[in-house]
């Protein structure tokens, strides 16, 4: 405690001031903000949202020839801004040059989404949106009881391609100050977890973040082998879905919490579980969420605006997952609204015959019930073709796949052929996160 508050209140502080950034005082003003009331909010974002949008129609060519019938000054509500063209992820690869902002082109940082949709997408943001995000990030992670300096053991993906010996140093410096121990967890066997355990039992976290995948694997291994880890205080879980059994396994093995967050590489946290554990809260003071068919009408494609990129503004811009948001109020007190479900990426939606949606968490109620099964895929080879690809532990029985094939047709009509396919692994991303299920065309 006393090591996070020094790097929390002079280390840190001193470090962005030497380099002329704004990460301190907008760690304030999260800080302070999240406990405004709803309208307060509102407010602040709209207000944010016009800086925003009077930037993009004034001096980004993009946006001026996409907004070309419309005037900036015909944009007066919230109402207004939610009929403005969506924002696609093929115009952001296609038009990258032009939705920068010319005079900011020499303080524009380069970033990358991990190409889990096929392709990756490259885009520029500012100093200041940086901060932003780690300012927003901070504070989801503090919601578990998190302060930075706190050790932190990490199960995530490994850096992909080469890595300087320069890059290399000043990351592990990094992570050596805010007493961070990174284990990649794309190869995941036996052995890897025992030397992961290993790892744990001389580091001795008090917190445990990684993919949820990943999380629950190792905590598999460790319930298998009777091995435990003392002093966790709070598991931190995101870029995969959250299952129905998985806060169960993590407080039975790791005897703590888990708390769910939600980001991506455009965008960094936007949101993130409290202490109340009652949906995520959006960070609504960075970011302007939206669900593509309003916010009565259930799960949707969601839309995400960030309030602060100005070099390089995402305006409406389609993430490519599915969740609800909600108009009800948490508990914790906090004024940020609520994301109620989020069912994963829009490429892991699979659809029937008849046009309807299934949501990739079906497979994880179905399968939980599945004693055999260790690990799983689903796969839509065609609108009427599923293929479920199942490593097993044990051989399927003839009650079990009973089971799922009625659990299936439940959701899909006799037209769908149901193929159910034993392997031995199930393939993961580059970044080690695994697909719960694929969506038509997307299998390459």
């Amino acid at each position: 405690m006393q090591y996070s508050r020094i790097l929390e209140s002079f280390l840190i502080p001193a470090y962005y001031s030497v380099r002329g950034r704004s990460y301190p005082k907008l760690r304030r003003f999260v800080e302070g903000s999240q406990w405004w009331s709803r309208d307060q909010i509102r407010e602040f974002q709209w207000r944010e949202a016009r800086r925003l949008l009077e930037l993009a129609f004034g001096s980004v060519p993009f946006y001026q020839r996409k907004y070309a019938e419309i005037e900036f000054g015909d944009i007066k509500t919230p109402e207004d801004f939610a009929k403005l063209p969506v924002l696609k992820r093929e115009e952001v690869a296609g038009y990258r040059e032009e939705m920068c902002l010319q005079k900011a082109r020499t303080k524009l940082l380069p970033h990358a989404t991990g190409g889990s949709s096929g392709v990756p997408t490259r885009f520029f943001i500012t100093p200041e949106s940086y901060d932003w995000r780690c300012a927003a990030s901070a504070r989801a992670y503090s919601w578990s009881g998190y302060r930075i300096g706190d050790r932190t053991m990490y199960l995530w993906g490994s850096p992909v391609g080469k890595v300087s010996r320069f890059q290399k140093a000043k990351l592990d410096s990094y992570r050596f100050v805010r007493r961070e121990l990174f284990i990649a967890t794309f190869q995941q066997t036996p052995e890897s977890w025992r030397k992961t355990f290993d790892a744990a039992i001389r580091f001795q976290p008090k917190f445990i973040v990684g993919y949820v995948s990943s999380i629950e694997e190792f905590a598999r291994f460790l319930q298998a082998r009777d091995l435990h880890i003392s002093g966790i205080q709070a598991v931190i879980a995101g870029a995969e879905p959250v299952g129905p059994t998985t806060r169960e396994l993590v407080l039975q093995t790791f005897r703590a919490p888990l708390f769910d967050t939600y980001g991506s590489r455009e965008f960094m946290s936007i949101a993130a579980e409290c202490e109340a554990h009652n949906g995520l809260h959006i960070h609504a003071d960075n970011l302007l969420v939206e669900n593509e068919s309003g916010d009565d009408h259930g799960p949707s494609e969601l839309l995400v605006t960030d309030l602060h990129n100005f070099g390089m503004p995402f305006i409406r811009y389609r993430i490519g997952d599915v969740g609800a948001l909600t108009s009800s109020s948490c508990p914790c007190g906090r004024g940020l609204p609520l994301i109620s479900v989020l069912e994963g990426r829009s490429l892991e939606v699979l659809r029937t015959p008849e046009g309807r949606a299934v949501s990739p968490i079906l497979w994880r109620h179905v399968l939980k019930d599945v004693s055999e099964v260790k690990e799983f895929q689903v796969q839509q080879t065609a609108l009427d073709e599923i293929v479920v690809s199942l490593v097993l532990g044990n051989p399927l029985s003839e009650s079990s796949e009973t089971l799922l094939r009625k659990e299936m047709a439940k959701v899909f009509t006799a037209k769908t052929r149901v193929t159910i396919k034993p392997v031995s692994a199930i393939p993961r991303l580059p970044s080690g996160k695994r697909r719960l299920a694929v969506g038509i065309g997307q299998l390459n």
